[in-house]
């Protein structure tokens, strides 16, 4: 994940989209928003390995004026068995709900045009 952020990419876009959900129990709220995690201040052992991560991510799309934004999405995840309880429910549907996607662009439309 580390080469990862070194990789450069994100600054060829106009505008990047950072997306969370606090419900999300697989993709830290902090990390799918890319900010700094008040924890990585204190933590000895890999608080500077994330604050590097950060700094990689967001130091390009600053150089290039890139438009970030960031996104709190919250889903009504009550009653959705075991994806539920593993806290996966909001992750997939992050990733996989056809309606969000729509609802969000229909929302964003200027953004994405």
């Amino acid at each position: 994940m580390y080469r990862l952020s070194e990789a450069p990419g994100l600054s060829s876009f106009k505008n990047v989209l950072f997306v969370a959900s606090p419900q999300d129990g697989y993709a830290p709220f902090y990390s799918a928003r890319v900010e700094v995690h008040a924890k990585s201040l204190k933590d000895p052992k890999y608080g500077s390995v994330h604050l590097s991560m950060v700094n990689n991510l967001m130091r390009p799309l600053q150089e290039a004026n890139v438009n970030v934004v960031r996104y709190e999405v919250h889903f009504n995840v009550e009653g959705t068995g075991l994806d539920g309880t593993i806290k996966r429910a909001a992750h997939i549907m992050l990733l996989e709900s056809l309606a969000f996607i729509r609802h969000f662009v229909s929302m964003n439309r200027d953004y994405f045009e």
